[in-house]
């Protein structure tokens, strides 16, 4: 069996995962925020191969990204197990308004003893740890003179019990989703470190020798190869110790999470199972990395005698000894969780820089210090980089190590230490110079020229409006791309503080891709409001690890913080209430049209005269929303609707609108069908509006690059995910369309007649090669029966949608709620599709 381990780092904007591959199953430790986008382009991953999946801790960086992966492999229709700490199954349940029947089932381990888990291909030990009320500082010896059997399960020195047949409970089943609930209202952190172990590998089978003592070929062969006897031609028993080799003991891996010290004397209680290990993946910051009790600890299990059976004969390799994989943000490099991203807006910051002021400012990377370590060094304490490969299987390859680049098709796959991400290229290859040369063509300098004299322009006016600042976290629809995140605008006011309109999957790693390690942390700290536009989980599921690190933040700096205001759809407000059983969160939830004394603090404090929340064309209980400062700026964003009078009306004259605009015109029918806008649509509600600038977003998946617009208007752009745009910059989104939709055009151009070449090339050298023929439509299928088919289940999901609501008016400086019911009728009154229009 072929197996290996990898393991990804913490980058800052995406978590630390590891997987292990086989043949045929994928499972994955930890499915923190941003999960999807991370692994998509990433080589060997395939989502409908994902068996298990194994959570360490409580936090969002560990099961952030599970609902959002599971919306997404619904698809698939395989079941998954997940397994981790009590109280993983309140992330589900909470969940229910918004994830459905997903075939996914919990298992919560037993945090008072190791449990163990078995399929056909791994045997897992789970290793639950707590926080210490000893003072875990103390750096005493620890006993390194562990060789208690795993196979049983005595319980000496204090050390962990073994539950031979208990199993983990199975609490959920998202099928039936008021399965086996526990009401616990509150948990105590619990951690599940995890052991893993490869089945062990079978001998090498010998025919001959089967053919000489009489077994005759066929389902005998196999048999024996199974590890079962057969009778030969006479009636003799033949076992399978006699035609085979002998089988080799299987490779082992360890996850150890370990936050800080106070975890450390739980976890040096399992210290007697961690023999014969590969591989082991510490998850641990650098002052727990360093601790004297932690190194003997490491020291202990690199002592343990590896070794490997390849005959008789037991040999120890050069691969052979443990390796410590070390992972944190201390110790490591960062790596791009977003390659294709970071490429694509490179190519736009050279057009036009002032709309990307991403900061450049990297982490600073420790030593690793083992205080004169005889038995670790540099060669077997490594810190985790890019993607860290180790192989398990065939185990004459075992403890192979490998740095891969992350992304399919980089150019810097290899094994040496000498990495350089800018050489990242994931074959939108030459990416500086594909740039380059259109920039130096006649056209190319037309618009370059063009643009700095917008530039130009636009800056030297000393009356410029420079806030608030709108930086979109997410342009996409639905599920994040490797290029545009789902939904999040955050937007900057003149005194710092912040505020967020919607707030979908990973909207902290693309702040934290934005402002850098450092200043990520002010940026947080000053974000003081959120507001959401509706249940679906593209618009929310980043607040958790939003108001996560907001705590943590404060703690590092030693700020005191109000708890964060949010105002949502009242299910919304109910998820996150909880959630909080299981995370800690800070937060003060309003449902949306509900007055309250901290709602009317918070929007004095950012300088707001008024704000509206109107009902808009999407599912029940969706809104927009116009907010007018006291300087007289009025903005107003749709959230998802069809185009809507009544958000027109409400929003009149305003400076900016941020309208969705999910489908290119000719996609009108599923604009009606699922509820959303077209560019042109968005584009009349704001003539309509009459606003000033429209800045369009929340685009299908389908559009990963700037589109070319054939419109009359010139007061609009298209957002792209971080680019982050002042009042005074608008009239430079519209003056950059055409030159990038020419610019992503031509590059398209030139990776077709790239792969073009390639393909010739290979029919030179492989004139026998067969290459798989395209999969033929079936032409008994009506395509138009089948689209209107497809149409009509979005249509049916939108049957019962609340059409009776009012919008709610809050004058800021009186503190009134006002009602303004709706008098255009255009929530019951929305176009159907004729089944004989034009698909």
């Amino acid at each position: 069996m072929k197996s290996f381990f990898e393991i990804t780092g913490e980058n800052g904007d995406t978590t630390t995962t590891s997987y292990l591959f086989t043949d045929s199953d994928r499972y994955f430790f930890d499915c923190g925020e941003g999960f999807q986008k991370f692994i998509k382009g990433r080589p060997n991953i395939t989502l409908g191969k994902v068996k298990s999946l194994f959570i360490t801790k409580l936090t969002w960086d560990c099961i952030g990204g599970l609902i959002g992966l599971f919306l997404t492999l619904a698809e698939y229709n395989v079941k998954i197990k997940v397994y981790g700490p009590k109280g993983l199954h309140k992330l589900f349940t909470a969940s229910r308004e918004f994830q459905y029947s997903l075939n996914v089932e919990i298992h919560e381990i037993d945090t008072d003893k190791v449990q163990i888990i078995k399929d056909e291909l791994f045997t897992f030990y789970t290793l639950p740890i707590f926080k210490s009320n000893s003072n875990s500082n103390t750096n005493s010896n620890i006993n390194t003179n562990s060789n208690i059997d795993t196979n049983t399960n005595t319980n000496n020195n204090n050390e962990s019990i073994i539950d031979e047949k208990g199993l983990p409970k199975f609490t959920y089943y998202g099928k039936k989703p008021n399965f086996n609930q526990e009401n616990i209202e509150n948990y105590d952190e619990p951690i599940v470190c995890y052991i893993g172990k490869t089945k062990d590998f079978r001998g090498k089978f010998y025919p001959e020798k089967a053919e000489a003592l009489g077994i005759p070929k066929g389902i005998a062969y196999k048999l024996l190869q199974d590890g079962n006897s057969v009778l030969n031609k006479d009636g003799e028993t033949i076992t399978p110790d006699q035609v085979m080799q002998a089988s080799v003991k299987g490779t082992k891996i360890a996850v150890i999470r370990c936050p800080s010290l106070e975890y450390l004397d739980s976890l040096l209680k399992h210290t007697h199972l961690f023999k014969d290990i590969h591989v082991v993946n510490h998850i641990t910051p650098n002052s727990v990395l360093t601790n004297d009790k932690y190194i003997k600890f490491m020291e202990t299990i690199s002592n343990q005698l590896l070794s490997i059976t390849t005959t008789a004969t037991t040999t120890t390799t050069e691969n052979s000894g443990t390796k410590h994989i070390i992972v944190n943000d201390e110790n490591c490099e960062r790596s791009s969780g977003c390659l294709s991203s970071d490429i694509q807006i490179s190519k736009l910051r050279k057009f036009i820089p002032q709309l990307f002021p991403i900061n450049d400012i990297q982490r600073q990377q420790l030593s690793i210090n083992l205080k004169d370590s005889k038995i670790l060094n540099t060669t077997n304490v490594i810190p985790c980089k890019d993607a860290t490969n180790i192989t398990l299987g065939p185990p004459q390859n075992a403890g192979e190590i490998q740095f891969l680049s992350m992304f399919l098709n980089s150019n810097n796959s290899s094994s040496s230490s000498n990495n350089n991400n800018n050489n990242n290229n994931d074959n939108e290859d030459n990416n500086g110079e594909i740039i380059e040369e259109f920039i130096n063509t006649k056209q190319g300098q037309i618009f370059k020229n063009q643009l700095d004299d917008k530039i130009k322009e636009v800056e030297s006016d000393c009356n410029k409006c420079c806030f608030p600042k709108i930086l979109f976290t997410g342009t996409g629809s639905a599920i994040p791309s490797k290029y545009r995140n789902v939904t999040g605008n955050f937007i900057t006011l003149i005194d710092g503080s912040n505020l967020l309109l919607d707030a979908g999957e990973s909207t902290f790693g693309q702040l934290y891709r934005f402002f850098g390690p450092i200043e990520i942390k002010k940026q947080i700290i000053n974000l003081k409001m959120i507001w959401i536009s509706h249940l679906h989980a593209d618009h929310h599921l980043g607040i958790p690890n939003l108001l996560e690190k907001r705590q943590q933040y404060s703690k590092e700096l030693n700020i005191e913080i109000k708890p964060l205001i949010i105002i949502a759809p009242n299910s919304i407000i109910q998820w996150i209430k909880d959630l909080s059983s299981i995370i800690q969160m800070n937060f003060i939830g309003i449902p949306i049209g509900q007055e309250t004394e901290e709602f009317y603090e918070i929007c004095k404090s950012l300088d707001i005269k008024s704000v509206t929340m109107v009902p808009v064309i999407h599912c029940n209980f969706a809104f927009g929303i116009v907010i007018e400062w006291n300087d007289g700026f009025k903005l107003t964003y749709s959230g998802d609707t069809r185009p809507c009078k009544f958000l027109s009306e409400m929003g009149k004259h305003s400076s900016v609108q941020i309208h969705e605009a999910t489908f290119e015109d000719e996609k009108q029918n599923d604009a009606i069908s699922k509820r959303h806008s077209t560019v042109g649509e968005a584009l009349q509600v704001g003539r309509m509006m009459n606003c000033k600038f429209s800045l369009l977003t929340h685009f299908s998946q389908r559009y990963p690059n700037l589109k070319m617009g054939t419109y009359r208007d010139t007061n609009y752009g298209l957002a792209i995910d971080l680019l982050q745009i002042a009042p005074y910059q608008y009239p430079l989104v519209y003056r950059m369309i055409e030159p990038f939709s020419l610019l992503f055009e031509n590059e398209a151009q030139k990776k077709l007649d790239r792969k073009q070449q390639i393909h010739q090339q290979t029919l030179i050298q492989q004139p026998n090669k067969k290459f798989k023929a395209a999969k033929q439509p079936d032409d008994t299928i009506d395509p138009l029966e089948k689209d209107a088919k497809r149409l009509e289940r979005y249509q049916n999901k939108y049957k019962k949608v609340e059409t009776n609501l009012p919008a709610y008016l809050f004058n800021i400086i009186t503190k009134s709620l006002s009602k303004v019911e709706n008098t255009f009728d255009d929530l019951n009154n929305q176009p159907q599709i004729d089944d004989n229009d034009d698909f």
